[in-house]
C-alpha cells in the first residue's frame, strides 16, 4: 500500500504553496491496496446491530456471495442503530452525486435503479438468479418482523441465502455480554467443516462506538483463538478519523471498489430493511430514531474500506 501518512502529508505542504495542487483530504484513500479474500469459501459476520453488516460490508458481502462463499451472521443486538453521519467533503473529492467505480466511469450514464428494479432481478452486475425475487408475501401473520427485515434486506443485496444467528442482547449491552458473544462466535468458528477457508468479519476495536469495539474484541479472541483471518471494518471511526490520524493502522487498510450497482444494492438493502420493519403493528415512535437513513454510511468515496 502506498505510504497513507506520506500522502496526505504531501497535501498539507502543498497547502502553502500555491503552486502546488492541494489533495483533497480522503483522496488518499485512492491509493489503498484492494482486499483479496481469494481463498473464503464462508464469512461469520459479528454485526453489533442488525443492519450493520449491510451498511458497513454490503459491497464485500455481495461480491464473496457471487463467488457462492457460505455467509453467516451473527446479530449482537435486536435493535437496528443510527446510520453513521458520513465526513464532509468538498465537493472535488471521490464522492461526487451518484459514485461510479473506475470500472465504470466511461459507461454512459444510466437511470438510477429502484428498489423494485433489484426485486425484479433486473441487474446483470454478478451472474445470480434469485428463485424467488418477489421474497416474502406477508402471508405468515407468525413472521418475525426483524427476520423478515432481515430477510428482505438480503434479497436487495443479491445474497440469496445467509444463516442468522441472533443473540438478542439489549442495543448499548454488547460489552457487558462480550463472553457470550465470545461463546457464541465460538460455536460458529470453532465446528467449521474448513477453518482453512474461514473469515471473520466484524468492526474494528477501536471505531468508537461501546457494541462496535466490544464486537470487535469479541471477534480478536476468536480468531486468534482458532487461527482465522479477521477483517475488520469501520463505522463510527468516519466521524472522528482523518486519513492522518495516528489512532487508525492505515497501514493495514484494504479497499473495496464500489460499482454503481453496488452502491445501489446497498441502499436498496437499508431501504427494504426499513420498509419491512414498518408493518401496522409496528410502534412508529419505538423505531423512528433507528430507521433514520444519510444517503452513504460507509467509506469517503465509491469504495468499502477494511482493515487487516
Amino acid at each position: 500500500m502506498a505510504d497513507f501518512a506520506g500522502a496526505t502529508g504531501a497535501a498539507r505542504t502543498g497547502a502553502s504553496d500555491v503552486s502546488a495542487p492541494v489533495r483533497p483530504p480522503w483522496s488518499a484513500l485512492e491509493a489503498l491496496r484492494p482486499l483479496t479474500l481469494r481463498s473464503c469459501r464462508r464469512i461469520v459476520v459479528v454485526a453489533p446491530h442488525p443492519r450493520d453488516e449491510i451498511r458497513a460490508a454490503g459491497g464485500l458481502l455481495r461480491r464473496l456471495g457471487s463467488r457462492h462463499a457460505e455467509v453467516d451472521v451473527v446479530s449482537l443486538t435486536e435493535r437496528p442503530t443510527l446510520t453513521c453521519p458520513p465526513p464532509s467533503l468538498p465537493a472535488d473529492t471521490v464522492r461526487d452525486g451518484r459514485l461510479t467505480d473506475v470500472t465504470t466511469a466511461t459507461a454512459p450514464t444510466t437511470a438510477p435503479i429502484s428498489l423494485d428494479d433489484l426485486l425484479a432481478g433486473a441487474l446483470d452486475d454478478l451472474p445470480d438468479d434469485l428463485d424467488d425475487p418477489a421474497g416474502p408475501t406477508g402471508e405468515d401473520d407468525d413472521v418475525d418482523p426483524d427476520e423478515a427485515a432481515a430477510e428482505a434486506a438480503y434479497r436487495a443485496l443479491g445474497l440469496s441465502v445467509v444463516r442468522r444467528h441472533r443473540l438478542g442482547l439489549p442495543d448499548g449491552g454488547v460489552a457487558a455480554a462480550e463472553s457470550d458473544v465470545v461463546a457464541a462466535v465460538s460455536e460458529i468458528v470453532g465446528f467449521a467443516d474448513d477453518p482453512g477457508g474461514l473469515c471473520v468479519l466484524a468492526p474494528w476495536s477501536g471505531d468508537g462506538d461501546d457494541d462496535h469495539e466490544a464486537a470487535g474484541r469479541a471477534a480478536e479472541v476468536v480468531t486468534a483463538a482458532y487461527r482465522v483471518r479477521l477483517v475488520r471494518w469501520l463505522d463510527r471511526a468516519w466521524t472522528w478519523a482523518g486519513p492522518d490520524s495516528a489512532e487508525v493502522p492505515w497501514r493495514r487498510a484494504r479497499q473495496v471498489l464500489l460499482t454503481d450497482t453496488l452502491i445501489a444494492r446497498k441502499h436498496a438493502a437499508s431501504a427494504a430493511f426499513t420498509a419491512a420493519l414498518g408493518g401496522p403493528d409496528r410502534d412508529p415512535g419505538r423505531d423512528a430514531e433507528h430507521d433514520a437513513e444519510l444517503p452513504d454510511g460507509w467509506a469517503p468515496g465509491p469504495r468499502e474500506v477494511y482493515l487487516v
